[in-house]
């Protein structure tokens, strides 16, 4: 809860106080989406956003209390599975909470609309010399020129979840391979090689997970064309979660609770 609270604080930081700065400057009301659409595919954020959900899973799976209990009593499968199971849902559930907590922060100065508002696609052509503003870069013309609010809403929420379900499920082979700290720190490399490339621009990007989490990353700014198949990015992390987690029901054969 901790973690959350400071992740809603971040959140209204780096996210909602730039658009509320928009929206002021423009004279208008932003889209209540807007937020967690800025939220998925700013470079900064999605740098910090696994961080968090990495925090909060570190100690993933737990060893301790009832939960050795659980582990003496069912066959290991079946744990296996309840583990996988446990994954999905706190993958989905803090891309939820990261786009719910986002349209509350937003309420004073938000109204519902599956289109992108004026405030954000007239921001640079109403103030030219802003073009550096951060706010800019939060929501940048690869999104509003290339796909509604709506769509691109669906993809950051389903891409993010994704790509943290594989973060647990990269925790949980570590732990089954009792190296749980060689776990995290792989996973925070990962996401810090993931950022850097995706700064840099490169194509060796599309070889880490977080280019694909970024839906902004698929669309050039102006011409309707795909730079990578955002269609390629969901096989991309189906497959690589399906592999992950049938390595880790492989491996849990060998493993020893004790």
């Amino acid at each position: 809860m901790i973690i959350l609270g400071m992740f809603v604080i971040f959140v209204n930081i780096q996210i909602i106080t730039p658009l509320k700065n928009c929206a002021g400057l423009m004279d208008g009301k932003l889209s209540f989406l807007e937020a967690f659409a800025a939220m998925g595919n700013s470079g900064i954020v999605v740098l910090i956003l696994p961080l968090f959900y990495l925090s909060m899973m570190a100690d993933f799976p737990r060893k301790d209390g009832i939960q050795l209990f659980y582990q003496i009593r069912c066959d290991k499968i079946v744990w296996i599975l309840g583990q996988i199971v446990f994954a999905f849902i706190s993958a989905v559930s803090l891309a939820a909470f990261a786009l719910v907590s986002s349209m509350v922060l937003l309420l004073p100065y938000g109204k519902w609309d599956l289109d992108f508002s004026y405030a954000i696609t007239n921001y640079v052509s109403t103030y030219p010399e802003r073009f550096g503003d951060y706010v800019v870069q939060l929501l940048p013309e690869n999104l509003y020129n290339q796909l509604t609010l709506g769509t691109a809403v669906l993809h950051t929420f389903l891409l993010l979840s994704l790509y943290f379900f594989m973060i647990a499920l990269v925790l949980l082979l570590f732990t089954l391979l009792n190296n749980k700290l060689a776990g995290i720190l792989f996973v925070g490399i990962l996401i810090v090689a993931g950022a850097v490339f995706c700064a840099a621009n490169t194509v060796f990007m599309w070889f880490l997970p977080m280019s694909h989490a970024m839906t902004v990353a698929h669309f050039t700014k102006y011409i309707s064309t795909e730079i990578f198949p955002i269609g390629a990015s969901y096989l991309y992390f189906v497959l690589l979660d399906l592999c992950m987690a049938i390595a880790c029901a492989i491996v849990s054969k060998r493993y020893q609770i004790f």
